[in-house]
């Protein structure tokens, strides 16, 4: 999986789960995802992580998990943003698909 493919993975994803209203065609990397001046609420935030896991699976034939306690526990979280989350999920597909091939 490429890093802008990631992007375009989670801001579709995200779109599904904008409060009516909400401008979708302002996602890009820079979307604040939790912290001050979210786009999602809590329920929206775990929704959407469902989502990405399962879009990856289905488009990628790779079963991931990115809420585990391996992302809870780090200290700059994985969800703070489009980006960081991107980068965490290539990190995570990286790691399962290689063990997988291996």
């Amino acid at each position: 999986m490429q890093r802008q493919e990631a992007v375009e993975l989670i801001t579709d994803a995200l779109r599904q789960f904008l409060p009516p209203g909400q401008e979708s065609a302002a996602l890009d990397e820079n979307t604040r995802l939790v912290g001050g001046n979210t786009v999602l609420d809590s329920a929206a935030l775990v929704s959407l992580i469902i989502e990405i896991e399962q879009q990856v699976d289905d488009r990628f034939g790779v079963p991931i998990t990115i809420a585990d306690d391996r992302a809870l526990s780090q200290e700059r979280s994985p969800f703070r943003t489009v980006s960081s989350l991107a980068d965490y999920v290539i990190k995570v597909y990286d790691e399962i698909a290689g063990a997988a091939r291996a």
